[in-house]
């Protein structure tokens, strides 16, 4: 897709594993950036949607933050 794609409801939810009845409270509530085209059209730029994943991408955490968080068990997990 080109940098100045618009994208629809369809294309979003299978770019972000959102359903699309949440894409649709997400732009009633203006949560996600969208351009409405006309009263009930809405379009979704594909570089903003983009950057909207990219601000919420949770960076890993060092290993030595994930060490002292960690929790022991005194008994195996199950696997079953």
């Amino acid at each position: 897709m080109q940098e100045n794609t618009m994208m629809t409801y369809c294309e979003v939810a299978r770019l972000t594993g959102l359903k699309v009845g949440t894409l649709y409270a997400m732009v009633s509530t203006r949560r996600i950036p969208h351009i409405r085209l006309s009263g009930r059209l809405v379009r979704f730029p594909k570089v903003e949607i983009d950057r909207w994943l990219a601000e919420r991408l949770v960076p890993i955490a060092a290993p030595e933050a994930v060490t002292r968080g960690a929790t022991t068990h005194s008994t195996p997990l199950s696997t079953g």
